[in-house]
Order: C-alpha cells, then sequence, then structure tokens
C-alpha cells in the first residue's frame, strides 16, 4: 500500500489565508463586493461630461427685449409707433376714426411758431386704445416731409370711448423771406399708432420753412394724448 505524505500543518493554514486576501482585495468597493466599472460614467450619468450647455448663464445668447416705442430725433417714416392693445379694448384702427383740424389751429401771430391740433374721434360702438405717435407727413407736389418726433413728451395710454375725441398737435415753424427754403404743403397725411392706412386732411395754413434734413427742426409732431 503506498505510502500517503501529509502536508504540513503551517502549510495549509499559509494557503488558506492566501485565498482569504484574494476575495478582500483592492479592487473591490469595500464592501466584500467587487466593483464593475461602467465605461464613461459620471455623478451626472453621462459619458463623462454635465449635461447643458457652457457658461455661467447656460451658454444661450440672450435677445434683446421689448422695442420701445416713440420718441427719436430722426425723421418719421410716415407710420404711427404705439404699443397695439391696452387693457380697454383694442388699437384705434384707421377705419374707425373721424379726423378733423381743430379750430384755431394755426400761426397766432407773424413769426412765430404755429400749432396744427388734429382731433381724433371714435366712431364705433367699442372702447379703444391709441399710444405713440402718429405718422405725418406733409405732402406738397412733388415734395413729402415725414416730420419728426417730439420727444419732451413721453407718449401716454389713451382709452377712447365711442363718440369721445383725442388730439396730437402739428408744430411748424412759418416761412420767413431770407430764412431759408419755402414749402408749401397741400395736405396732411397722417397714419395712427400701430397702424399702416393713411387719412388725408387738407393744410390751409402759410408756408412752412423746409427742414427735412435738419437734425432738431421746427417743425414736429407731438404724441397722441399730449396737451
Amino acid at each position: 500500500m503506498p505510502h500517503l505524505r501529509t502536508a504540513p500543518l503551517a502549510a495549509i493554514i499559509a494557503l488558506s489565508a492566501g485565498l482569504t486576501l484574494t476575495a478582500c482585495g483592492g479592487d473591490g468597493d469595500g464592501s466584500g463586493r467587487v466593483a464593475t466599472d461602467t465605461p464613461g460614467n459620471t455623478a451626472t450619468g453621462s459619458a463623462g461630461t454635465a449635461s447643458g450647455s457652457p457658461g455661467a448663464d447656460g451658454g444661450r445668447t440672450m435677445a434683446p427685449s421689448g422695442g420701445g416705442t416713440g420718441g427719436g430725433t430722426n425723421a418719421g417714416t410716415g407710420t404711427g409707433t404705439g404699443t397695439g392693445t391696452g387693457p380697454d379694448g383694442d388699437r384705434c384702427r384707421t377705419s374707425g376714426l373721424a379726423f378733423a383740424v381743430a379750430p384755431g389751429s394755426g400761426a397766432q401771430s407773424k413769426g412765430s411758431q404755429g400749432a396744427v391740433t388734429i382731433t381724433l374721434t371714435n366712431k364705433g360702438t367699442k372702447s379703444c386704445v391709441l399710444k405713440g405717435y402718429p405718422g405725418v407727413d406733409l405732402v406738397g407736389g412733388t415734395t413729402k416731409w415725414s416730420l419728426t418726433r417730439q420727444t419732451s413728451q413721453s407718449p401716454a395710454t389713451v382709452t377712447v370711448r365711442p363718440g369721445a375725441t383725442t388730439t396730437f398737435t402739428i408744430f411748424y415753424l412759418p416761412f420767413d423771406q431770407g430764412d431759408g427754403q419755402e414749402f408749401q404743403p397741400k395736405s396732411i397725411v397722417i397714419t395712427p399708432p400701430d397702424e399702416t392706412h393713411a387719412h388725408t386732411l387738407p393744410w390751409t395754413f402759410s408756408p412752412v420753412l423746409l427742414q427735412d434734413g435738419a437734425t432738431h427742426p421746427g417743425t414736429y409732431v407731438s404724441p397722441v394724448g399730449s396737451k
């Protein structure tokens, strides 16, 4: 019968200790389990990068808000500028307004600045709203002068009830011999704020000093509702 050799007790103890160290080695997560690595996994769960656009504001370009209306020193364009609807009604449309020159308009003395007040009356059955500057062109012969807007007054929201009237004013500098170029308007072409349709009234006043190329001419238009 063959002779069986028995391994020394010390060797058996050392082998058992080695197996135990392998199961609890440094590749684990400290809990005795072997950690499973998912490539590209980060704290956000994406492939190594945070979600969203870079930059303090999210990387988006902020579009400017609001396009303010009214004011300005450049010549008008013949179209009204305003702000749309108001709390008490829709904007006033050209077709729903009656236009007229108020009594007492014009220069009161020779050489003085004249003022032509235009009345706007609501012909409809509902209130409507105006805010801003009307577009005003003085037209005579081949000349059409789009008037500058008065900037010393800020436009206010004006609610015009049925049958009620509001106004704006055309200030003009009468022509005097030796001043410069004479301009004799024949008509006033008016476009209310926020409208593209115009209404025409006759110009029955004295000739005007033409300053259509001036930065601050003596002829200009006030906002609707101004005093």
